[in-house]
């Protein structure tokens, strides 16, 4: 049977900011369970956003986790960065993501770029992203993928927020090429009077007309800065592109 990787999304990376840069972000501790296959994850993971002037802007993702299968313990990480365009409620940009999975000595590893945008309608913000990348150790030795990812955040209060994503792609190599499907819903909730947020995940992922498919669930808490939720979706990215290392093992 295929395992795939449940880890959870985004690890924080450190930035000094000077005076003149804008910054919002979070650090944070999640737990991922997959029944499917039998693993645990638990990852530290985050995301600092970064202004330069009114207009243009930087972030940068990732996580590092540790996973269980019951066994031995894997580890896993990836970094993602993104630099964009202010335009009013329109946001567009470029990003370039590199992950890893220390898994049974194959090390399954990718490397993608691709663009993405998102529009803020008030309340509802609506993303999405195209990338396209190389890969090693996933499936066949190498192969070739794409990815787009279609996203809608509704923001309940400034403080609570629900999200979903529909996902679509496909993997090629020289044996020929499949199709990929996937789709996410989550909610994050950040306290009034701490900045410190929870939230929730459901992850899918199937290769179509296969048997292979994953569903995982992930809990997690934050520290966050840089205002509410909705103020920090207002500087970057909440959602990230995902590699198809990451897609294919399960990462939320």
């Amino acid at each position: 049977m295929i395992k795939k990787l449940s880890t959870l999304s985004v690890m924080a990376l450190a930035f000094a900011a000077t005076p003149a840069l804008a910054q919002t972000g979070h650090v944070g501790l999640s737990y991922t369970s997959n029944d499917d296959f039998e693993y645990d994850t638990t990852a530290i993971e985050g995301a600092a956003a970064f202004a330069f002037g009114e207009n243009f802007g930087a972030q940068i993702d990732g996580n590092i986790a540790s996973v269980d299968d019951g066994g031995d313990s894997e580890t896993g990480y990836r970094v993602n960065g993104h630099l964009f365009y202010n335009a009013g409620a329109a946001r567009i940009g470029g990003l370039f993501g590199y992950s890893k999975f220390d898994y049974s000595g194959i090390a399954p590893e990718a490397t993608h770029w691709g663009v993405e945008g998102q529009y803020d309608f008030g309340r509802f913000t609506l993303g999405a992203s195209a990338i396209w990348g190389d890969a090693e150790g996933i499936i066949s030795p190498e192969l070739d993928y794409e990815q787009i990812d279609l996203r809608g955040n509704y923001y309940v209060t400034d403080n609570f927020v629900l999200g979903a994503r529909y996902g679509f792609g496909n993997v090629e190599n020289i044996g020929g090429d499949a199709d990929t499907t996937d789709y996410s819903l989550d909610a994050e909730y950040q306290f009034s009077s701490t900045p410190i947020s929870l939230l929730a995940s459901f992850q899918h992922w199937e290769v179509d007309g296969t048997a292979v498919e994953s569903d995982s669930f992930t809990i997690g808490a934050r520290w966050n800065w840089g205002g509410t939720l909705k103020e920090r979706d207002g500087a970057g990215f909440r959602n990230t592109p995902r590699s198809v290392v990451e897609n294919f093992f399960g990462t939320p």
